[in-house]
C-alpha cells in the first residue's frame, strides 16, 4: 500500500480535532488565568490550555499538561504512526521509554532498577498487592483516610483471600506526628504484614510522617506501602529518605503529565517479596508482562518531570505551600466553614480542605463556584464522611487567584 505524505501540521490538526476534540485549536485564543506576572517560574498565558478566565485550583484531582508536554506526546505519536513497527517494543521504542524511567528515578531519588511505569497510582497499588501473595489470616494496617483507589486492592484480598484490615483512625484536627505514629505502633500484631498509608491525605491534605512510619514498619519486620498520588510533583519526594518498601504515584496529578501514566517504586530489599506479575521479567517498560504501552504519553511524562526538575522541586514546594498558607490565613474566621487541614508547618501540603456548614452542600457549592465564578475545586470524597471542599494549589497558581477565591468564599458563605 502506498502511503501519502503528511507534514507535522497536518498530523497535529488531525490529532487535535479527532482524539483531542479540537483542544489545541479551540484554545488558541484562550489564556490561563493562572499564569500572569505573579507566576514565579516564567510562565506565560500560552503555557497551559486552560479555558479563558478559568482559575484552576484543582491539581489534586487532575493536573494540567503544559503545552510543551502535549507537543512532546503528539510528536512521539506522529513518529509511531509513520511506521508503527519501528517504534514498537524492543524493535525501537525501548530506549525511548527507558528514558522516562531514568528521568523518574532521578526525580524521586531512587535507582533505575527500582522504578517502573504504570498507568496510575491505583494501577501501581494493585500491582503491589498482587505481587505480595497475601493469604488468609494475614493482617493489613490502613488508616480511615485512605483514598478508595489505594484501598481497593487490600479490600479485594480481604474479600477473596481472607486477609484482615485493621483501621487506624486519624481524627480530623490531629496533626501531632508522634501521636499518629503511636496509633500505628499500637495497631501492629504478630499477624501484621504491612502498613498501607497515603503520603498526603486526599481528604484533608495532611502530610503523613512517612519516614517515621517506614522506620517503625522496618523495626517490626513488616512492609510500608505508600500511596503517593497527592505528593510527587507537589512536594519533594526522595524515596530513599522516606525509607518505604513501595510507593505508587500518578503522572496525571501534580506531575502534570499525560493522563493514564503513573510510577511504581519497589525498593531493592523488597523485590523478592513483592513480585507483581507484569514486572516479573523486568521493570522495563516493555517486557512480556506488560504488552503494548502508551509510548506517546510515557514520553510526555518525561517532559513534564523534566520541567519540574528544571525549576527545582524545592522551589515548587516552597511556592505551593506559600500560596496555600496565604489561602489558609485569608479564610480564617470566615463564617459557615472550618479549616480542617493542618496549619503552616511540616504536616501541611499544598492542599487545603474546608468543612462547610450543612447549609451549603459540598457538590452544589463546588458547581456554583465553577458556573458562577469560573473557579475549579473539588468536593471531598463521599467515603470520608464530611461536607467538605478542597483546594489544591500548584506551580502555575498565583497570589491573586487565591486572594480572589478567598473573597468569593467570604461572600458566598456569609
Amino acid at each position: 500500500m502506498t502511503s501519502s505524505k503528511h507534514n507535522r501540521r497536518t498530523f497535529l490538526s488531525i490529532a487535535t480535532t479527532g482524539a483531542g476534540g479540537g483542544l489545541l485549536t479551540r484554545t488558541a485564543y484562550s489564556s490561563s488565568a493562572s499564569v500572569h506576572e505573579e507566576n514565579l517560574f516564567g510562565g506565560s498565558a500560552s503555557e497551559y490550555l486552560f479555558a479563558d478566565g478559568l482559575t484552576y485550583l484543582n491539581s489534586g484531582t487532575i493536573g494540567p499538561c503544559r503545552r510543551e508536554t502535549i507537543e512532546a506526546s503528539l510528536k512521539a505519536w506522529e513518529g509511531l504512526e509513520t511506521l508503527p513497527v519501528k517504534s514498537y517494543g524492543i524493535q525501537g521504542a525501548e530506549a525511548l521509554a527507558e528514558k522516562t524511567r531514568m528521568t523518574a528515578a532521578k526525580f524521586l531519588g531512587c535507582d533505575l532498577s527500582e522504578i517502573a511505569i504504570t498507568t496510575s497510582t491505583t494501577n501501581g497499588m494493585n500491582a503491589i498487592a498482587q505481587g505480595m501473595r497475601l493469604k488468609a489470616g494475614d493482617r493489613i494496617i490502613a488508616t480511615d483516610q485512605e483514598h478508595g483507589g489505594g484501598l481497593h486492592c487490600w479490600e479485594y484480598f480481604k474479600k477473596y483471600y481472607g486477609v484482615e484490615i485493621d483501621t487506624v483512625v486519624i481524627p480530623r484536627g490531629d496533626f501531632d506526628p508522634q501521636a499518629i505514629l503511636k496509633r500505628f505502633e499500637q495497631a501492629i500484631r504478630k499477624e501484621s504484614k504491612l502498613i498501607t498509608v497515603s503520603h498526603v491525605f486526599s481528604s484533608t491534605g495532611l502530610r503523613m510522617p512517612i519516614a517515621e512510619i517506614s522506620a517503625l514498619a522496618r523495626s517490626k519486620d513488616i512492609f510500608c506501602i505508600v500511596d503517593g498520588a497527592q505528593a510527587a510533583g507537589a512536594i519533594k519526594v526522595n524515596l530513599k529518605e522516606l525509607g518505604c518498601h513501595a510507593y505508587a504515584t500518578s503522572g496525571h496529578k501534580w506531575l502534570m503529565g499525560p493522563k493514564g501514566t503513573g510510577l511504581l517504586y519497589i525498593s531493592k530489599d523488597a523485590q523478592t517479596a513483592i513480585r507483581p506479575m507484569q514486572f516479573e521479567a523486568s521493570y522495563n517498560t516493555y517486557n512480556n508482562g506488560t504488552g503494548v504501552v502508551n509510548l506517546a504519553c510515557i514520553l510526555g511524562l518525561a517532559n513534564s518531570i523534566d520541567y519540574l526538575d528544571s525549576v527545582g522541586i524545592n522551589k515548587v514546594e516552597e511556592h505551593n505551600l506559600a500560596i496555600r498558607n496565604r489561602l489558609y490565613n485569608a479564610l480564617r474566621g470566615v463564617p459557615n466553614m472550618t479549616i480542617v487541614s493542618p496549619p503552616q508547618g511540616k504536616m501541611a501540603s499544598p492542599m487545603l480542605t474546608l468543612l462547610l456548614s450543612d447549609k451549603f452542600p459540598r457538590q452544589p457549592f463546588v458547581k456554583m463556584l465553577l458556573d458562577k465564578h469560573n473557579i475549579s475545586i473539588r468536593p471531598t470524597h463521599k467515603e470520608f464522611g464530611f461536607n467538605g471542599i478542597r483546594f489544591s494549589m500548584h506551580i502555575f497558581n498565583s497570589e491573586t487567584e487565591v486572594d480572589r477565591a478567598a473573597d468569593i468564599l467570604r461572600k458566598e458563605l456569609a
